[in-house]
């Protein structure tokens, strides 16, 4: 009767058109050269794209393929409903669920077309729709709208971890500033990023990025530009200097004649270099996935062989019995807690597969600027030269700076709160910027910048100065000079401020996580990046390397057989973050390393660290138990439909539920402990 039924719904007709359909289009598919993958590089159009599309006012609105999960989960769940009432009930109504059995089965039939053809493998779709088929063509339609529904589950879960990794990357990707200063007709106004050309005369002021690459045309200023090349030792500019995009001037003021904007810009030609490198980390699939294709085939062969033995039925319950997307579904709700417990603690992985990677790194190399240290510098010394105090030198260079926001200025104004210095009013008329700062206090005329920048305002260079210069250039460590009147007083020497905490961290990675070997890689000077070396217990360092040279090392490293993770911040480091085993930013750090990286430490410090390393070793023992225990019952699932195949289709759906369940209560237990321990720290707290 049911058989009748069904063929009197066309469903052969309907199951055999279809097939032969998209064989012939997979055909052509497979006979047509394949397409070029795109390249999308680092732009400000590109980034307005990333922003157009996570924006927090598209969070909420749901792209198509969310849309078709949220439908077929919802023609699923409705195809299961009217089949199992059919069957308690009136068996008509169960009749009502083959529509969307069918529609659900046709995207399975989909799937498994194209790993035979595409990926010329049996995957474990190939085995989905085979079931769902024979199912329906023996009648099963309770069983046959509980496996689309099972499908249905495994995509929207899937959809999902897409879906949460978009929604935290959209914090990272608002980093990029919007808007830039344009000289038109002598009127400074402001334009978007995305209107900027060649051509343009772009104004950037202290504490500004540099939007484009270009010449000074007027003015002069010192520009950080360690985010390019790793060096800490800011570069004073002046008319005909060349600047770069991304960089930053920490004092001064300039007018750039704009030569490249955009994709053409340094910064983008790097950005270009890391797009166009091969990656195989982005579509590794997770290793239970693949656990389940490779069991398709033997469970075929299990099923053909037992045939003659166990009947048909039986044979379709080895069939059924096959853990398919149970697996899946266990081992993505395991990735999902993972990636949410990893959030609440302050860390943005945006690949699963990243955990698993993580306990095989046995050595991390770290960049040195602004990752092992902090973007700000401290005040390491004050070099005197004249009849002022040290303290009287601190007050009058951080009352100068006091309207200024760059980092130096910032290290000099907190050093002089530190030691409580009362600071004293500038007089506005005698406020000038340029190489350095002239101001008015106190009836003196200071001057705070470069030793260059005195010699310009005639002021004599003592033998105490020039020795404190050639001290500092050496170390690779800022300074600053300090005239008040028409003397040199004395120079604040700057250096690197150690992140808190960092000598710690070092130490419990090699003691308590495993790591074998740490290294320090930089584009500054020897000296300095020797001395942080000694000073956090890195016995392992490369100093003023370029930006290309990193990824090589990193090559080197991996060459003699380690698997290496590399923390970086820049520009610079966006090429070696790529080619490393693990790469790991932070945030506040350039777009294009957060961008490259796999892991982002939302917290902006290294602290998370050892935690990060203490999931990765955790994580793959606990999917290995998830997976088997939904394996497991399944395979004793095999065995009864061999032994017992008069009940064999029934206890392929028992016992397979079983185990999926008890994964899923396996894939809960971190999340579920992790919450634990949130309620008695908060406990704790009150």
């Amino acid at each position: 009767m049911i058989l009748e039924i069904i063929s009197a719904t066309g469903l052969g007709t309907y199951l055999y058109r279809y097939v032969k359909k998209n064989k012939k289009t997979l055909r052509k598919a497979r006979a047509r050269k394949p397409k070029k993958e795109r390249v999308i590089p680092f732009t400000g159009n590109a980034r307005h794209q990333h922003l157009k599309e996570f924006s927090a006012g598209n969070l909420d609105k749901k792209n198509p393929q969310q849309k078709l999960t949220d439908r077929n989960m919802v023609v699923s769940m409705a195809s299961l409903s009217l089949a199992i009432v059919g069957k308690l009930f009136y068996f008509p109504i169960g009749l009502l669920s083959l529509p969307g059995i069918l529609y659900i089965t046709h995207f399975a039939i989909m799937q498994a077309f194209k790993g035979l053809f595409k990926e010329k493998k049996l995957t474990v779709d190939f085995l989905s729709a085979t079931m769902k088929v024979l199912l329906l063509i023996n009648g099963y339609l309770v069983f046959a709208s509980f496996s689309v529904f099972m499908f249905s589950l495994n995509r929207k879960l899937l959809s999902k971890i897409t879906d949460n990794s978009k929604k935290n990357i959209i914090d990272v990707f608002k980093q990029q500033p919007s808007t830039v200063w344009v000289v038109h007709d002598s009127i400074e106004r402001e334009i978007p990023f995305e209107e900027l050309k060649a051509g343009d005369r772009v104004m950037v002021g202290a504490g500004s990025t540099i939007p484009v690459d270009g010449e000074i045309i007027e003015g002069s200023a010192s520009v950080d530009q360690h985010i390019l090349t790793g060096e800490f030792q800011p570069v004073e500019k002046t008319t005909g200097d060349d600047v770069f995009a991304l960089t930053l001037v920490l004092s001064g003021k300039i007018y750039i004649h704009a030569r490249e904007t955009g994709q053409q810009t340094t910064a983008a030609q790097i950005a270009a270099i890391l797009n166009n490198t091969i990656s195989t980390k982005t579509d590794v699939q997770l290793w239970s996935r693949e656990i389940s294709d490779k069991s398709v085939l033997p469970t075929f062969a299990i099923s053909a062989v037992s045939l003659p033995f166990i009947g048909p039925i039986g044979a379709l319950g080895v069939l059924n019995s096959h853990f398919k997307y149970r697996a899946s579904i266990a081992s993505a709700i395991g990735v999902m807690n993972y990636l949410d417990m990893a959030s609440h603690n302050g860390i943005l992985v945006k690949d699963g597969h990243t955990f698993e990677l993580l306990e095989k790194v046995d050595t991390v190399v770290f960049d040195k600027t602004g990752t092992l240290t902090e973007a700000q510098p401290r005040v390491e010394k004050i070099h005197l030269c004249g009849e002022y105090s040290e303290q009287e030198v601190l007050r009058y260079a951080a009352a100068a700076e006091s309207k200024q926001s760059h980092p130096i200025a910032q290290a000099i104004i907190q050093q002089a709160t530190e030691q409580h210095l009362e600071l004293p009013e500038i007089e506005e008329a005698a406020y000038k910027l340029g190489y350095g700062l002239t101001v008015g206090i106190e009836g003196h005329i200071v001057r705070v910048g470069s030793v260059r920048f005195l010699e310009q305002e005639d002021i004599h260079i003592s033998d105490d100065i020039r020795t404190a210069q050639t001290y500092c250039q050496e170390q690779g460590s800022p300074m600053i000079a300090v005239a008040i009147d028409d003397s040199a007083v004395g120079t604040i020497e700057l250096a690197a401020a150690i992140r808190p905490g960092t000598k710690e961290l070092i130490h419990e990675l090699t003691h308590e996580c495993g790591i074998e070997s740490t290294y320090i890689i930089s584009g500054d000077h020897d000296a300095p990046t020797r001395q942080l070396a000694d000073e956090l217990g890195i016995n392992h360092y490369f100093a003023e390397v370029l930006p290309e040279q990193k990824a090589e090392l990193i090559k080197q490293l991996q060459a003699e057989g380690k698997s290496v993770c590399y923390v970086g911040d820049g520009i610079n480091d966006s090429i070696a973050l790529q080619e490393a085993d693990v790469s790991i930013s932070i945030r506040g750090a350039s777009t294009v390393a957060t961008d490259a990286a796999q892991i982002v430490l939302m917290g902006k410090t290294l602290n998370q660290l050892p935690y990060l390393f203490g999931m990765g070793q955790q994580f793959n023992g606990h999917m290995k138990k998830v997976v088997a225990t939904v394996v497991t019952p399944c395979v004793v699932s095999v065995g009864g439909s061999i032994l017992f195949f008069n009940l064999g289709l029934i206890q392929s759906f028992i016992f397979p539920q079983i185990g999926l369940l008890a994964g899923i209560a396996v894939a809960m237990r971190p999340v579920l402990g992790h919450c634990k321990r949130g309620d008695k720290k908060r406990l704790a707290e009150k």
